[in-house]
């Protein structure tokens, strides 16, 4: 097989691995009952640590009382935590919950599978995943080409 044949081959399967992980994480946001709004929230959350309201809503792209609003329901759902900072009481910082930690195990154990699958793989195929996916993540990193793919989409709309 030639190299652009195998450069096709990877792209694939790295697509069906996207689409797998894609439908973990489909399972556990349609269990919760979370709007794509929320999810995108919980994702911010998830990159930028603790924010403000202000921040969030600049994340968003949003307006601060649609971000209050976001906010208020994912700490209804135990999903965030809001409080008051600190430094200025006027300003709330929001925070994932306890609870997000729990799904977010949930996903990455793949409730459970991943392990038992990976145990069942010898050790050659393990370093040549090992070997694959760290180079899949140092190049994405590298390249920022996530940020990008991000960037681009916010600039679409």
């Amino acid at each position: 097989m030639n190299h652009e044949k195998k450069v096709e081959q990877v792209h694939l399967l790295f697509h069906r691995l996207v689409q797998v992980m894609l439908g973990y994480l489909v399972d556990i946001f349609d269990e919760q009952n979370l709007t794509l709004a929320q999810i995108s929230l919980l994702s911010v959350l998830a990159v930028s640590g603790p924010a403000s309201i202000g921040e969030i809503a600049g994340y968003l792209h949003t307006g601060q009382s649609a971000a209050s609003l976001l906010v208020d329901k994912l700490v209804q759902t135990d999903l965030a935590e809001r409080t008051d900072d600190p430094a200025d009481r006027r300003r709330a910082i929001v925070r994932l919950s306890p609870r997000w930690g729990e799904l977010t195990k949930r996903l990455i154990d793949g409730r459970g599978k991943n392990l038992v699958w990976l145990r069942g793989l010898d050790d050659i195929k393990l370093t040549a995943m090992i070997d694959a996916l760290t180079a899949v993540t140092e190049s994405l990193g590298k390249d920022n080409i996530l940020k990008e793919v991000s960037h681009d989409k916010s600039h679409a709309e």
